[in-house]
């Protein structure tokens, strides 16, 4: 569980531009125990929950997971104006292979950060009234 939690924040710190690391309660908030989000914004996002044993839950300071479920998900608006979260991606790892699971979360936030690069890169920067009137007035030394 240490394992998987240092590798989290170092994901974090890798792509600290473009993501944050949440722990969360997926009763409240429906995500998971372990959450990346982008950094502007709450969508999409990458959850991970733990699974225990039966009669073992979050609360238990002992817990041990037996293994952990993802899901690569995002808000997405409903034709009735609400949103919902709609996953694009899940599947479940074992306690012992926490080093795949960390691969996924890695290239979720790797994809995340090309996306929020790519999309910057064609965003234009709006123009001054200023810089404009020097490029476009006539120039004023010519007869006319």
């Amino acid at each position: 569980m240490m394992a998987l939690d240092e590798g989290l924040h170092r994901i974090e710190e890798e792509f600290e531009e473009h993501v944050v690391f949440f722990y969360e309660d997926p009763l409240t908030f429906g995500g998971g125990h372990f959450v990346l989000y982008p950094v502007e914004g709450s969508s999409p996002r990458f959850a991970i929950e733990e699974q225990y044993p039966p009669g073992v839950d979050w609360s238990d300071e002992d817990r041990v997971p037996t293994s952990w479920t993802w899901v690569a998900e995002a808000s997405l608006p409903q034709p009735d104006g609400s949103y919902r979260w709609v996953p694009h991606g899940e599947g479940e790892v074992a306690s012992a292979d926490y080093a795949v699971l960390l691969q996924i979360a890695e290239g979720w936030a790797e994809a995340l950060s090309a996306a929020i690069e790519r999309e910057q890169s064609h965003t234009p920067v709006p123009a001054r009234v200023a810089d404009t009137a020097l490029t476009t007035r006539p120039p004023t030394d010519r007869p006319m």
